[in-house]
């Protein structure tokens, strides 16, 4: 699975489990976030990432910077990953949440 099909895999798990709103942000110029979605009024804006190795601080950088720019209340990477200590730290100090290959496995298992 490439990039763009991880993005639309993910904004159809968000619609799946109870997210309003979904929409992909455009794949150039996108400012860090792939995916705008809401839920319960709280607007997330999430940076997905499909990789092969542990997500570093550049995409909780990127997830903080492009909430602020579409004006979501929370920032969000979601990834088939985990997270290296040094991202953990980061997003914890700047309030990014931080959904990793465990939280992606939940996403799955709600779809009705």
């Amino acid at each position: 699975m490439e990039g763009h099909d991880f993005e639309e895999f993910c904004a159809y798990l968000l619609l799946k489990n109870n997210f309003q709103r979904v929409s992909i942000t455009p794949q150039s110029n996108d400012q860090g976030i792939d995916i705008i979605a809401i839920r319960n009024e709280i607007c997330y804006g999430i940076q997905c990432k499909r990789y092969s190795s542990d997500i570093g601080n550049h995409a909780v950088q990127e997830a903080f910077s492009g909430a602020k720019f579409y004006n979501c209340h929370v920032p969000v990477v979601l990834t088939n990953r985990y997270f290296t200590r040094q991202a953990k730290e980061l997003a914890q100090k700047i309030h990014v949440m931080l959904w990793d290959r465990n939280i992606l496995n939940l996403l799955m298992q709600n779809i009705k």
